[in-house]
């Protein structure tokens, strides 16, 4: 059995809906015949005193079936021997690609996720991304790849040890250097352990006292001598079915987006039983709507509402005219709410004055006419009808008497009457 052309090798972390992906696992079963063989066998014997001879003619046809499992994984590779090999993550990456190669796997190095991703995010990164780069979410990178399992390689320790020797009159120190790495493949779905093993590799260097060899040299020597023991270790656990049948993956989940302007209110202005009117310190806040929702590039619905997305970590675009886009990296789950504050851009906000401009003549107490009544509820509406929604749901209850006096509290005052809020669409 041979691992899928498409191991997907990523030293840290990173979004990856802009890394190409191969076709799911699969299993083919080959057939191969051979050629014909015929042999031919006699038999003598005796019968009714006269001698007879048989032959017996035999044609055999051998047919073997061989069996071969893709794999679709990601290859994640990290130190834990100390910072001072932090340098040599990336050898590690190059050496282990180079093994496993030899068993039929093509890789994506992880400077090329990383410059997809930076091309994509565009700004800078913001704490997800970060914590991307920082290996936070192995098994959740997996699931957004929708590769089926996930190699985990790891620089575990280096040591050396130091030995003088005085042997016939020659002094000398037997240097050994040790390195440990170890593998684990999981489940790209769950996260579960589908197998694991460590390989250990050493060299003993003579050195005499006054010859000392440089110890990266060595640690380079055993990083290649290291690769090749995984991927030798990798294909036995391949060949004895050690790698089970990954879990089925998540469908798609639903997740309601809410949007609302960042740092943009509208006075509660309330109209009284005689049109008296009552501007109150209570603010409402504004959202807007229509606005266009993209993931990974394309677009999936519009907000506020639900969207359809698939589970784990995607880019999500969030646009409106008038508005700044807001970019996030987002790790989708079933259930989630997400509120999108839009930031007004300049343009956006001049218009913003022009339509609200009809609130600034207005005066607390004023009393209107049924006309004038009639044209601030006219412009209310029009506000709303160019895309933008006032939200009163959160605002006090406020009663206003006919002397237009807000009385926040009006208990069982039957002297107060209930105004009506002018944006209460």
């Amino acid at each position: 059995m041979k691992l899928d052309r498409s191991l997907l090798l990523l030293g840290a972390l990173l979004a990856a809906a802009v890394v190409p992906v191969s076709a799911q696992s699969t299993v083919t079963t080959e057939r191969e015949v051979g050629s014909p063989a015929t042999t031919i066998e006699t038999k003598t014997y005796i019968k009714d005193g006269k001698t007879v001879t048989d032959k017996v003619v035999t044609t055999t046809q051998q047919e073997r079936e061989a069996v071969s499992k893709t794999y679709k994984t990601a290859i994640f590779v990290s130190n834990r021997a100390g910072k001072d090999y932090d340098d040599k993550v990336a050898s590690l990456e190059d050496y282990v690609t180079g093994q496993v190669t030899d068993l039929g796997v093509s890789v994506i190095s992880r400077e090329t996720a990383s410059n997809a991703v930076a091309k994509l995010d565009g700004a800078a990164a913001n704490a997800t991304d970060t914590a991307l780069a920082q290996g936070a979410s192995a098994v959740r990178l997996a699931q957004t790849l929708g590769a089926d399992y996930l190699l985990q390689v790891t620089l575990t320790g280096f040591d050396t040890s130091a030995r003088s020797i005085d042997a016939y009159g020659v002094q000398a120190v037997n240097v050994t250097d040790t390195l440990r790495v170890t593998y684990k493949i999981l489940d790209g779905q769950t996260g579960a352990s589908l197998t694991a093993d460590t390989v250990k590799v050493s060299k003993l260097v003579q050195q005499s006292q006054t010859s000392v060899s440089a110890q990266f040299d060595v640690l380079d020597e055993l990083l290649a001598a290291a690769s090749k023991k995984v991927a030798a270790s990798l294909k036995t656990r391949i060949g004895a079915g050690r790698i089970g049948t990954p879990a089925a993956a998540q469908g798609l989940v639903a997740v309601t987006i809410q949007t609302e302007a960042a740092d943009l209110t509208i006075p509660d202005v309330r109209i009284g039983i005689e049109n008296t009117v009552s501007i109150s310190d209570s603010k409402f806040k504004v959202s807007p709507l229509s606005v266009t929702v993209e993931v990974d590039g394309v677009a999936v619905g519009s907000a506020p509402g639900d969207i359809t997305v698939k589970p784990g970590l995607s880019k999500i675009r969030v646009t409106r005219e008038g508005f700044k886009p807001w970019e996030r990296t987002v790790n989708f789950m079933k259930g989630q709410k997400l509120t999108v504050a839009l930031e007004m851009s300049d343009e956006g906000y001049a218009r913003w004055k022009d339509s609200t401009g009809f609130l600034n003549g207005l005066k607390n107490g004023a009393k209107l006419t049924d006309g004038e009544v009639k044209i601030l509820e006219g412009k209310a509406k029009a506000l709303e009808q160019s895309g933008f929604k006032v939200n009163t749901t959160a605002a006090p209850a406020v009663n206003v008497n006919n002397n237009g006096y807000v009385n926040p509290n009006p208990g069982n005052n039957r002297d107060d009457r209930d105004g009506r809020s002018l944006f209460g669409f």
